[in-house]
């Protein structure tokens, strides 16, 4: 691509562009958001930054991200959608290129003033003013990175939410991706059990705090609309109810319905999620799911694990082997 550009040969240009998009992957991702940047391909750059977006969890872990330039670590950085990790995860991610960097200079034990000039720009985009009290404690307490002005001045927009004139970092959260729980690993046509009004439900349990956004649901095996009641219990309270309609084209694959009031999962408490859908019958029903065994840890986002459990609100034979919910969509 460097030589098409610089002898004009616009049709290779085009060409290389298509087989770097084409073969954009976790292997590839960092090397060409590198060169796309050197090489101003703009396209190029936005498609790759697009895939780091959505995979930020493996990306920033990979020994490939410690070789990024230092704009393109800028160009992470200043994302506002990521995937799968947290502020506090970014922030370790670039420290580590920091270091790599002045290793790749001959410095084996450099230190936080040091670490502190390599990332330069960077910094500031870390999102500090959106953490945890406690996280932004645990990373900056025994550390220079940041001065003792800019640590005061995070503090004091925590406590109070006063933007002090020399506050210097973002205060607006990033957009975190849905991840997404998938139930069953068969689809078959349901029976009579599961009708038209009956409610479908399951409980469920994390072991991290989640942020349940949406859940996922089968339609029936004709194109129709279905009348969509969602509703989120905690114990006997009702914390979330949605009253929605859904569009199914017919296929088995689920359809995402969002929560107007998404909930806040604590760990080690039990929620229950039910669905009743009015319209044509019989729908499309999920088996072989996750079942409660202790044993059967099922991971989410690398961060933790979730079991299902059987709910007494459904009356349809709803189990943690099978139903109408395939899909749990949450944040971090």
């Amino acid at each position: 691509m460097y030589a098409a550009k610089k002898y004009l040969l616009t049709g290779l240009v085009r060409e290389c562009r298509r087989v770097l998009e084409k073969e954009l992957g976790l292997d590839t991702v960092c090397t060409v958001l590198t060169h796309s940047i050197s090489l101003d391909e703009c396209e190029l750059r936005k498609k790759s930054l697009e895939f780091i977006s959505k995979n930020t969890f493996k990306v920033i872990n990979m020994e490939a991200f410690k070789e990024l330039s230092h704009d393109a670590v800028d160009d992470v950085v200043s994302l506002d959608m990521l995937t799968g990790t947290s502020e506090r995860r970014l922030f370790e991610a670039c420290v580590r290129w920091a270091r790599h960097q002045l290793k790749e200079l001959g410095n084996e034990d450099p230190s936080d003033e040091e670490i502190r000039d390599t990332l330069g720009s960077v910094l500031y985009k870390i999102r500090f003013l959106t953490m945890a009290q406690k996280v932004f404690a645990e990373i900056t307490t025994h550390s220079k990175i940041l001065t003792a002005e800019e640590k005061l001045d995070v503090y004091v927009y925590m406590t109070t939410g006063e933007k002090l004139e020399t506050l210097k970092f973002l205060s607006h959260s990033r957009q975190m991706q849905d991840n997404v729980v998938t139930r069953f690993t068969s689809v078959s046509a349901s029976d009579s059990c599961f009708c038209d009004w009956s409610q479908d439900a399951i409980c469920i349990e994390t072991t991290v705090d989640i942020c349940l956004t949406g859940v996922g649901l089968y339609g029936g095996k004709k194109s129709t609309n279905y009348d969509v009641t969602l509703t989120v219990w905690k114990g006997s309270e009702t914390v979330s109810k949605t009253v929605t309609k859904m569009t199914s084209d017919g296929s088995f694959k689920p359809l995402k319905v969002l929560l107007e009031n998404p909930v806040l999962i604590r760990a080690n408490t039990r929620y229950t999620v039910a669905a009743v859908i009015k319209g044509l019958f019989p729908t499309w029903l999920g088996n072989s799911g996750i079942g409660q065994d202790i044993k059967i840890k099922y991971d989410i986002s690398q961060f933790g694990q979730i079991r299902f459990f059987p709910s007494t609100l459904s009356p349809n034979s709803t189990s943690m082997s099978r139903g109408q919910i395939p899909e749990l969509f949450f944040c971090m």
